[in-house]
């Protein structure tokens, strides 16, 4: 683990993006979670598994927009050959996974 991310405070940050663009995310977030396959609980965050027909430029997309907001993340994605799902795995420090069960709440619907 990087030794700066101990410092960077466990901490969504959405003044980051205007108004619009808040929104923008938002709902592209929600879009994308709706989509999820499986989760799975790694160290310290989640894997969560889409489908291998999910567009990469929203999930780049979201990896961007998550980096701004959320500098304490860190970002896994892992693309198989074939038809194999997507992976994404969102990891950090301590307190990493409930910070991200209750900002992607959707997903674990």
């Amino acid at each position: 683990m990087d030794v700066n991310m101990s410092s960077t405070p466990l901490a969504c940050d959405m003044n980051v993006f205007t108004p619009a663009e808040r929104e923008h995310h938002i709902q592209q977030t929600l879009q994308l979670y709706r989509t999820v396959l499986d989760i799975r609980e790694t160290g310290n965050g989640f894997e969560f598994t889409f489908p291998h027909t999910t567009e990469l430029a929203k999930l780049a997309e979201f990896i961007s927009n998550e980096k701004l907001c959320c500098p304490f993340l860190e970002f896994t994605l892992r693309i198989e050959p074939n038809e194999k799902p997507i992976s994404l795995t969102l990891t950090g420090p301590e307190g990493t996974q409930e910070f991200l069960r209750e900002e992607f709440s959707e997903a674990f619907a």
